[in-house]
């Protein structure tokens, strides 16, 4: 399994169970993102306007398809100022990256500022990605991973992802498409999201 682990985690998580009956839950269909759900709250620093990235979302197939993701698509009940959604492309064992503020290639350690590049090489998400990783290939991690970052810039008023759909088709199925439902609700603090999902996950809350 990939290791999660970073040393810029400006994060807390709160593990939780969600799914949508509507759609197929990581792991359930072809593509998954091996992950289940929860909450993801980052302070906001001094200065503004910022910039938070979300990850640990690692594509891969579970059935060994090879999968073409069409479009990802987000809910966001408090708007950000953009959303780009990136792909980190990493060859060997590596942890991923939960949350950190900044933007790739490089993320701010919330102790000093200082800045700390994570390995991989990073590219803008384009419609037409092929998946082809299997998800239980043994020495997955070793062989490196895709992961998938949200990078999310906000003004004082902060914003939230409630939720994120990965639009795709299977080879061999052109015509009919699936999504798979990434149930993670990912939270940059500002003065519009205070007592967005938890009355306390801003309260307080400053990074930098």
């Amino acid at each position: 399994m990939v290791p999660l682990g970073l040393g810029v985690i400006l994060a807390t998580v709160f593990l939780v169970t969600t799914a949508d009956s509507r759609q197929q839950r990581s792991g359930a269909g072809a593509l998954s993102v091996r992950t289940g759900g929860g909450l993801v709250v980052m302070g906001d620093p001094e200065q503004k306007p910022w910039t938070g990235s979300f990850g640990s979302f690692f594509l891969c197939t579970e059935t060994g398809e090879a999968v073409t993701i069409r479009r990802i698509r987000q809910d966001t009940p408090v708007p950000p100022l953009g959303i780009s959604v990136q792909l980190r492309e990493v060859t060997t064992d590596a942890p991923g990256i939960i949350s950190a503020r900044g933007e790739p290639p490089e993320f701010f350690d919330p102790k000093d500022s200082s800045r700390h590049r994570m390995e991989g090489s990073y590219s803008a998400f384009r419609p037409g990605l092929r998946v082809t990783r299997h998800c239980g290939r043994p020495g997955a991690a070793e062989n490196g991973f895709t992961e998938l970052l949200f990078v999310v810039k906000v003004d004082g008023g902060g914003g939230v992802i409630d939720r994120a759909w990965i639009d795709y088709t299977v080879d061999g199925e052109p015509t009919r498409s699936y999504t798979t439902a990434i149930n993670w609700v990912m939270v940059l603090c500002g003065t519009e999201t205070r007592g967005i999902h938890d009355e306390d996950s801003c309260t307080g809350r400053t990074d930098g």
